[in-house]
């Protein structure tokens, strides 16, 4: 039995911020994404992106108490020799 082992564990991270789009209202939104607290929004019959400022509430934003689930690998930093998951 491995006397060292690596323990992987993933968290969940969530923020949330309010973003006003107008005169234009999300029925008008081509497509989007996020990066940076940023919404990258793409208005139907325009070219350009906008970008709007999320200022996400970051306090404190990973529960860090309750990981989604871990992974147990046998050895220092290997990958390769899971012992046990909780996923």
């Amino acid at each position: 039995m491995a006397n060292i082992i690596t323990v992987s564990a993933s968290y969940s991270c969530c923020v949330s911020g309010v973003v006003d789009l107008s005169p234009r209202t999300w029925d008008d939104v081509e497509d989007w994404y996020i990066k940076w607290d940023t919404l990258h929004v793409k208005f139907e019959r325009e070219s350009e992106w906008r970008k709007f400022d999320i200022n996400s509430d970051t306090n404190d934003s990973v529960d860090w108490k309750r990981p989604i689930g871990a992974d147990i690998y046998a050895g220092e930093h290997k990958y390769d020799d899971e012992l046990d998951s909780s996923y």
